[in-house]
């Protein structure tokens, strides 16, 4: 009978012995499960962030394409508004000694224009 006790004890020792083993990495496991569900929800909010901000790019991006397609018209219009106003014409005549009102005949320039263009390129 002394043999069938100590292989018991023998039985409960490794039953023990196991069970403590099984616990430890149960502990182990339930820390990394820990630290995994921490990373997810660091990387979630992250993500969220990115989200957030992606979004008030895109705003941005869109107002700036929107500005970019005005800014264009705008100048296009101008610019074929400016096709009948010879700018380039009274500035070489003033140049060359061309008075305001020789503009405003010769060029049908506004006085203003004229006396404008006179102004910053005329002889000084």
């Amino acid at each position: 009978m002394e043999i069938l006790t100590l292989l018991s004890l023998i039985l409960a020792l490794g039953a023990i012995v196991a069970l403590s083993f099984v616990g430890l990495r149960l502990r182990e496991a339930n820390q990394q499960l820990q630290d995994l569900q921490a990373r997810v929800h660091s990387l979630t909010e992250n993500l969220n962030a990115l989200c957030s901000g992606a979004v008030g790019v895109d705003q941005r991006v869109s107002n700036l394409e929107r500005s970019g397609r005005d800014l264009a018209h705008r100048q296009e219009s101008m610019e074929s508004t400016q096709q009948d106003r010879p700018y380039g014409e009274a500035i070489q005549m003033v140049q060359q000694g061309a008075t305001a009102s020789a503009l405003v005949e010769e060029l049908g320039l506004s006085r203003s224009e004229a006396d404008l263009v006179v102004m910053l390129h005329g002889s000084k």
